[in-house]
């Protein structure tokens, strides 16, 4: 391993996110706060309010994103600023009177948004919500998300995600209606959400689908629980998916982890199983050619080495799933470290590949070190071109993309950039099968 990479720990090692380490001093962490992750989702949920809970800084921050105090639909967006003397006794007396003021003011539902100081001074929210939900008519819950232990966008999507879950109340089951959870405001939020095959195959045949989006409505949300199944389309949605298991028994299909295509059969079929429908036909073409790439990557792929930079979803995953062509993974950015990413470095390990991982931070300083690795291909976002470099940029375009189409996404840019040098074109996953 390289001198200027010892410092970092092997994906072995790895037990959280807590343990990875920046590639290199050269940080700023300023604009990875969690706290406006949430406020960005939040303030996308029609009839959702928040009460953010922090210091002068952090209400500049919020404030900065969105200056209204009100939404669209008359969410409340309201900052609740500690005093002096709150930082040192704590501010339960004083959020529990913001609560009682902003449940006469009409909200639906609060999502209490605890910052830094809330999380080091160990503020209850949990047993504020106890004291206080028989009290009000609105909904209550909390996610705590200090930058000190909660680092970057990806950690607040999924925090934030699973706190609605805490919103949610039992409901009777829709026979066959299905959840798709795709949260995530840096990709919805302006624009139309793409949503993989999956989801257009099941609407044709007649199955009753609720988006679960950072677009969609409080009441969606509330009444998720009378699905029959939620499909999860990205590793942020997995706690929330885990969360509906088990408080209210709702099965989940963890299509998002499903790269090889025996693992995409396995995963629509135990969904054929559960709405009882028959996908058969549907996705021929696509099937063919990801069996089609897989087969050229275990001739062409063995022995290659790589680098995953940032802007990649699910890069353990994904590294499991390059292994099974022999590819080398010299290292990963690995922003957001999942539970389920143990079981993919022990698999990973198995099979002999036991990489360092790190957080790239400044891209354009840490590109040098990727250079002097010298791989043969980097996965990832790059802000201009580096001479004798082939990167497949925008890996992004995948985000919340699964299924066939996803397979043949990514093999199919694999091999663009390593013959021409350049991603080629963006694919239309709504288009015909690539020949």
């Amino acid at each position: 391993m390289s001198e200027k990479l010892r410092h970092l720990k092997k994906l072995s090692t790895i037990r959280s996110g807590k343990n990875i380490k920046f590639l290199t001093p050269a940080v700023y962490s300023g604009g990875w706060c969690p706290m406006r992750v949430a406020c960005n989702i939040v303030e996308d949920i029609e009839g959702l309010s928040y009460l953010m809970v922090g210091m002068p800084e952090c209400a500049t921050h919020s404030r900065g994103m969105n200056s209204m105090p009100e939404g669209e639909n008359g969410e409340l967006r309201w900052l609740y600023v500690l005093d002096a003397n709150e930082v040192i006794f704590g501010c339960r007396e004083g959020v529990i009177e913001a609560l009682k003021i902003m449940d006469e003011a009409g909200a639906k539902a609060i999502l209490m948004i605890a910052t830094c100081v809330t999380d080091l001074i160990g503020e209850d929210f949990e047993g504020i919500i106890s004291e206080m939900q028989p009290k009000l008519n609105a909904r209550l819950s909390y996610v705590t998300l200090g930058q000190f232990k909660n680092f970057g966008s990806g950690i607040g999507t999924w925090k934030t995600a699973e706190a609605l879950g805490e919103l949610m109340v039992p409901k009777d089951t829709v026979p066959g209606r299905t959840n798709v959870i795709f949260v995530e405001p840096w990709r919805t939020k302006g624009t139309e959400i793409e949503f993989p095959l999956i989801v257009h195959a099941l609407r044709k045949k007649g199955v009753d689908i609720r988006n679960l989006t950072a677009g969609a409505t409080l009441d969606d949300y509330m009444n998720a629980p009378d699905a029959t199944l939620n499909i999860v389309t990205t590793s942020y949605t997995q706690p929330l998916a885990a969360k509906m298991e088990k408080n209210f028994g709702i099965a989940y299909s963890p299509l998002h982890n499903a790269f090889k295509v025996s693992d995409i059969d396995k995963e629509y079929a135990d969904i054929e199983e559960k709405l009882g429908i028959s996908l058969q036909g549907e996705f021929d073409d696509w099937r063919r050619k990801a069996v089609e790439l897989e087969e050229r990557a275990k001739k062409e792929l063995s022995g290659l080495r790589y680098v995953i930079m940032t802007g990649v979803d699910m890069p353990v995953a994904l590294a499991r799933y390059l292994a099974e062509f022999g590819m080398e993974p010299l290292l990963i950015n690995v922003s957001d470290f999942h539970n389920e990413d143990l079981i993919f470095a022990k698999e990973l390990k198995a099979m002999g590949y036991d990489p360092p991982v790190c957080r790239i931070m400044h891209r354009d300083h840490d590109i040098q070190i990727i250079k002097e690795m010298k791989p043969d291909i980097c996965l990832g976002y790059i802000s201009e071109p580096v001479e004798g470099l082939k990167v497949a940029e925008e890996m992004e375009d995948f985000f919340g993309i699964t299924g066939y189409e996803r397979t043949v996404g990514i093999l199919s840019r694999i091999f663009t950039v390593l013959e021409t040098g350049k991603m080629g074109e963006r694919l239309d996953i709504y288009g015909p099968a690539p020949l």
